[in-house]
C-alpha cells in the first residue's frame, strides 16, 4: 500500500469540516485567502466569524510545532476584509504527529489528542498579548477546541465596556426618575407596585434597568421577525414621540410574537410616566443600548444579569450575591457531567429533562446549564435552536421573590435563541411576606410543604393575562413542581442565619426574613413558618436558610439527579451543616467539593460576599444503587477567571 502523508493544509481542512457540525450559525473557512483586509494573500489556516460574535483564528501545525505560537500571534490585531471586525483571540493548535500517515483525517481527528493555547489581544496591563494558559498548552478533543473558540469569540474587554456602557444609562435615567418622584410620587409608586418593590433610588434604578434590557433585547430581535423595525427607527434622536412609538413597538411584539417576561413589564413602566419625561428616559436608555450593541457584545446573555446584581437593595437581607460568569459555566458544567445516560443527539430526549433554580436570581445558572445542554447537543451534529421551545416551556424551572429577578432571568434564557418563540415558561415569583389572607409566605421554600403554590406573578403565560399597565403582570398562577422530578438542582442560595444580629442587620429580628420591609411580627411568624417546614430535614437554623434549600434540592430531585450548590465554605465542617453533609453521606454519590486555596482574598465564586465558598455537587442515589466511597476535594490557586479557564479546570 501506498505510504500515506497528510500535510497540514488537508488536516486543517478536515478540522474544518469537522468544526461546522459542531459550530452552528458560524461560517468556518480553512485555507482561504482575501479573508484580512489588505493582505489579499494571507491565508489564516481556519478562520471562524459569525454575526454577533468576534472573529476567531486558529493556527495549526504539526508537532512539534514551532513557529504556530508565532504565527497565532502575528493575526492579533489584524481586521476582516469583509465587515471590518477585528481579530481579537487566535488559537494556536498542535497536532500529534501521527496523524501524518493515517488514512481518514476526519475519522482520526474525532478522538485525537490535540494541545492548544489563547491568545488574545493586548489588556488592560499593557501586555503585548494575553496567553492562556501562561504557560504550558490546554489539551483536548475537537469538540474542546470548538467549545473554547465559542467561548472566546466574545472578548471580555468588549461584555466590560457594554456592562460600563448599560450602567451608565441606568444612573442617568435614575436620575431622571429621581426628579419625577420628587415632583410626582404617586406615579413612580406605581412603577414600585409593578416591581412589587417600594418608592427607592434602587427601585428607580431597577425600572431603568428593565427598559434598558428590553431596548438592547429590541436591538437583538429586529429583522428576525417581521413589523420589528430597528430600535433607532422606534426610538431614535429623529422620532418625535419615542414613548408612543415604542409602546406601540413592544404591543406588536407581545401580540404577534410574545417575549411577554421581557416586554410586558417594560412597557408598562414606559406607560405610566408623562411623555416628556418618559421621551427623555427613552433617549437617555436608547443611547446605552446603542453602546452596548456598538460594543459588540449584546449577544452576551449574562450582560443584562450583570448589572442586575449590582441593583438589589435587599442583598443584605436576602443574600442573593451573583454568581460570577466563569463559577456559574464551572458549576453548570460539572453538573451537567455528573449526568448518566442522556442521548445529547436526541431533541425529545433532551425535552424530558428538568433542571430547577429555587432562587435563581439573574438566571446565571440557569443560563449555564442551558449553554452546556446546547453545547453537547451541538457538538453531537444538532442544531440547538430546535432545543429552545422545550428549554423555555418544559426544561427550565426558576424561582426567586424578586419579581424583577424573574424578568431578567427571563431575558437572558430568552436571548439564548432570539430569534425562537415560546408560549410559556416555567419561571415564578414566589409568595414572600405577609399575604392578603392574613397568613406569611418564605418565597419557594413554601415548596417544602407541597408541589403546588400560589405564586405572586405570572410572568410567563399570555392567556393568564387580562389587561394591560399591573393587572397581566399580576396575575396568579399555580406553581406545580413535583417532587423527585428534577435531574438537576443547581444553586447559589441565600446563606443569611436567623441569628444574625451585626452589621447591616443588627436591628433585625430574623434576619433571614428582613427583607422587603417586614416587620418584627412578620419575621417571627416567617421563622417559625420555616422551622415547621424544615422539620425533619437538613435545615438548621445556626447554619442558614441555605440549608433549607438544600432540603428542598433533595426533596425536588429524582433518584439519580444531580445536586450542585455554591455555599459558605463552613457547609464543609460548621456543626450547623452536620445534618446536610450526613444527608450527602447517605443519599449521595460521586461526591465533589471545590473551593480556592487564595490568600485570604478572592476566595468566593460569587461576587461580593466577602467569604470562602464552596462548590458542592452529588449524583441522589437509585434504590439499592451501590454507595460510591470516592470523594474528590479540589483546592483551586484561584478562581476562574473567564469561561476558557473555566472550561479547562
Amino acid at each position: 500500500m501506498t505510504q500515506t502523508h497528510q500535510v497540514e493544509p488537508s488536516a486543517n481542512n478536515a478540522l474544518a469540516r469537522i468544526l461546522r457540525r459542531m459550530m452552528h450559525g458560524c461560517d468556518i473557512l480553512p485555507e482561504s485567502t482575501g479573508t484580512i483586509e489588505g493582505q489579499s494573500g494571507l491565508r489564516p489556516d481556519i478562520l471562524i466569524t459569525a454575526a454577533d460574535r468576534a472573529p476567531v483564528v486558529i493556527e495549526a501545525e504539526y508537532m512539534p510545532a514551532y513557529t504556530v505560537e508565532n504565527d497565532a500571534r502575528s493575526r492579533l490585531g489584524l481586521q476582516l476584509a469583509q465587515g471590518g471586525k477585528e481579530i481579537e483571540a487566535v488559537v494556536a493548535l498542535r497536532y500529534p504527529d501521527s496523524l501524518k500517515g493515517v488514512y481518514d483525517l476526519d475519522a482520526e481527528l474525532m478522538p485525537a489528542q490535540l494541545s492548544y493555547c489563547v491568545l488574545t489581544a493586548p489588556g488592560d496591563d499593557g501586555a503585548a498579548h494575553n496567553r492562556f494558559p501562561e504557560s504550558g498548552w490546554l489539551e483536548g478533543s475537537v469538540a474542546d477546541v470548538a467549545e473554547l473558540a465559542r467561548l472566546i469569540s466574545v472578548p471580555q474587554s468588549a461584555v466590560k465596556a457594554a456592562s460600563d456602557a448599560f450602567e451608565r444609562g441606568i444612573d442617568g435615567g435614575a436620575s431622571l426618575l429621581k426628579g419625577v418622584s420628587e415632583q410626582r410620587p404617586a406615579i413612580t409608586q406605581a412603577i414600585a407596585n409593578l416591581l412589587g418593590m417600594t418608592d427607592v433610588p434602587q427601585t428607580h434604578r431597577m425600572a431603568c434597568a428593565i427598559v434598558a434590557n428590553a431596548m438592547v433585547f429590541h436591538d437583538r430581535v429586529a429583522g428576525m421577525h417581521e413589523g420589528i423595525k430597528p430600535l433607532r427607527l422606534v426610538c431614535g434622536p429623529g422620532v418625535a414621540n419615542p414613548q408612543a412609538n415604542i409602546s406601540e413597538a413592544w404591543s406588536y411584539i407581545l401580540e404577534n410574537i410574545n417575549y411577554w417576561p421581557i416586554f410586558a413589564i417594560a412597557r408598562d413602566i414606559v406607560e405610566q410616566l408623562p411623555t416628556p419625561e418618559a421621551s427623555q428616559l427613552i433617549r437617555v436608555l436608547q443611547y446605552a443600548a446603542g453602546d452596548v450593541a456598538a460594543s459588540g457584545a449584546n449577544a452576551e446573555h449574562d450582560l443584562t444579569g450583570r448589572v442586575f446584581q449590582r441593583l438589589i437593595v435587599d442583598r443584605k437581607y436576602l443574600a442573593t450575591f451573583y454568581t460570577l460568569p466563569a463559577s456559574a459555566a464551572l458549576l453548570a458544567r460539572l453538573a451537567v457531567a455528573k449526568m448518566q445516560d442522556i442521548d445529547w443527539s436526541d431533541p425529545e430526549s433532551i425535552a424530558k429533562l428538568r433542571v430547577g433554580d429555587f432562587a435563581c436570581g439573574t438566571g446565571a445558572l440557569l443560563s449555564a446549564v442551558y449553554e452546556q445542554i446546547a453545547t453537547r447537543h451541538e457538538q453531537t451534529g444538532g442544531n440547538p435552536a430546535t432545543l429552545h421551545k422545550a428549554m423555555m416551556e418544559d426544561v427550565l424551572y426558576g424561582c426567586d421573590v424578586m419579581p424583577s429577578a424573574i424578568h431578567i432571568t427571563s431575558s437572558t434564557l430568552s436571548g439564548m435563541q432570539p430569534n425562537e418563540g415560546y408560549s410559556k415558561s416555567r419561571l415564578y415569583t414566589m409568595p414572600y411576606g405577609r399575604q392578603t389572607d392574613g397568613t406569611v409566605a418564605i418565597g419557594s421554600l413554601e415548596l417544602l410543604q407541597s408541589s403546588s403554590v400560589m405564586t405572586l406573578f405570572n410572568t410567563s403565560d399570555p392567556a393568564m393575562r387580562t389587561g394591560s399597565a399591573g393587572e397581566e403582570t399580576a396575575a396568579r398562577v399555580i406553581a406545580d413542581i413535583p417532587d423527585e422530578s428534577f435531574d438537576i438542582v443547581i444553586m447559589n442560595p441565600p446563606f443569611t442565619r436567623n441569628n444574625t444580629h451585626e452589621g447591616a442587620t443588627a436591628d433585625t429580628f430574623a434576619a433571614a426574613f428582613a427583607a422587603f420591609d417586614t416587620n418584627s411580627v412578620e419575621q417571627k411568624a416567617m421563622s417559625k413558618r420555616l422551622s415547621t417546614l424544615g422539620k425533619d430535614t437538613c435545615y438548621h437554623g445556626n447554619a442558614g436558610i441555605a440549608t433549607a434549600f438544600a432540603a428542598l434540592a433533595h426533596r425536588k430531585l429524582k433518584p439519580g439527579g444531580v445536586l450542585a450548590f455554591v455555599l459558605p465554605l463552613s457547609a464543609a465542617s460548621g456543626t450547623s451543616w452536620q445534618k446536610f453533609r450526613q444527608m450527602l453521606a447517605t443519599e449521595y454519590t460521586d461526591l465533589t467539593i471545590l473551593s480556592i486555596a487564595a490568600n485570604g482574598k478572592d476566595m468566593s465564586f460569587s461576587a461580593d460576599t466577602g467569604m470562602a465558598e464552596c462548590l458542592v455537587l452529588a449524583r441522589k442515589l437509585i434504590s439499592k444503587q451501590a454507595h460510591s466511597d470516592t470523594t474528590r476535594f479540589i483546592s483551586l490557586k484561584q478562581r476562574p477567571s473567564g469561561f476558557a479557564d473555566s472550561a479547562e479546570v
